[in-house]
């Protein structure tokens, strides 16, 4: 695996927290290799584990006192993970008052696009403001797979072909900022990830085969689940994943495997995923993919 990220090497890393369980895994990861962390608990979306470092808890509107607390606190570097909703529009971040990253936002006009240019725009105004922006992994590089398979299946010559067009499939969507994964059987796109995630976009594939059932007909499993970011995609700030849900929701719309582009989707607890992978006899597997999130900043 690559070496942590150090990019200013003093100071906490400072962590703007979404849901989830990656604002602790990336955590842990800058505490274990020498570095302090600062977090910035959003409210409604962090998780109150979290205030085992330190922390401040803020609306996402607010950002002059963010900005205020992290320069306080000594952060330079940067990292925004976890889950957070698209708010509604501009309104959400009036109590931002006249603060300079609230000029920023509101002339990068930054509700009137899609996902991506959206989470874009954010990270240019931080770094106007000085901060500079890290991937979580970058921060925690263990949670990124290089081109493996990952546990004791791999894809067959059959399934080999879905994963090709899948990857295909994927940029092409991702290249309108639309989603970061499809599932694929027999060289047919069956569901594409949109604005629900893949969690929704696998039940829906679920509910296909429960149908088929009802209706008599006994499917055996096939189909592959691909996930790859944007070519558009900055992923320092919104890199897709994967974890342990992902493969109870692959086994249950009876999917053969997993295919992620490598490096470039993090695995989030890789050894459960595989044990999870490794019982249900499905792959994991992570292949070098040209043009997959090339907007990194890196």
């Amino acid at each position: 695996m690559d070496a942590p990220a150090s990019a200013s090497a003093s100071g906490p890393i400072g962590i703007i927290a979404g849901s989830g369980i990656l604002p602790d895994l990336v955590a842990e990861a800058a505490i274990a290799n020498g570095r302090g962390v600062f977090v910035v608990a959003l409210d409604g979306f962090a998780d109150k584990t979290l205030t085992a470092y330190p922390h401040i808890w803020a609306r996402f509107g607010e950002a002059a006192r963010i900005l205020r607390q992290l320069r306080s606190a000594g952060v330079r570097d940067l990292v925004l993970v976890g889950g957070l909703t698209r708010p509604a529009g501009l309104g959400y971040l009036r109590d931002v008052g006249l603060s300079v990253l609230w000029r920023a936002l509101r002339n990068l006009d930054l509700f009137g696009s899609g996902d991506s240019t959206m989470l874009q725009r954010i990270v240019t105004a931080l770094e106007r403001e000085g901060f500079n922006i890290l991937g979580a992994h970058e921060v925690a590089p263990d949670l990124v797979l290089p081109p493996i398979d990952l546990g004791a299946v791999s894809p067959n010559a059959k399934t080999q072909t879905d994963i090709t067009r899948g990857f295909t499939a994927a940029l092409g969507l991702g290249a309108l900022d639309i989603g970061q994964g499809v599932v694929v059987a027999r060289g047919r796109v069956l569901a594409a990830e949109a604005a629900e995630g893949t969690d929704a976009m696998l039940a829906r594939v679920a509910g296909l085969r429960a149908q088929a059932a009802r209706d008599g007909r006994r499917l055996k499993p096939l189909g592959v689940l691909v996930k790859a970011p944007q070519p558009i995609q900055d992923i320092r700030v919104d890199m897709p994943a994967i974890g342990p849900e992902t493969v109870e929701g692959v086994v249950n719309a009876g999917l053969v495997g997993i295919a992620i582009a490598a490096r470039r989707v993090l695995v989030l607890d890789p050894e459960e995923v595989r044990r999870r992978a490794d019982e249900a006899g499905i792959f994991i597997t992570a292949r070098e993919i040209s043009g997959a999130g090339e907007s990194t900043g890196e």
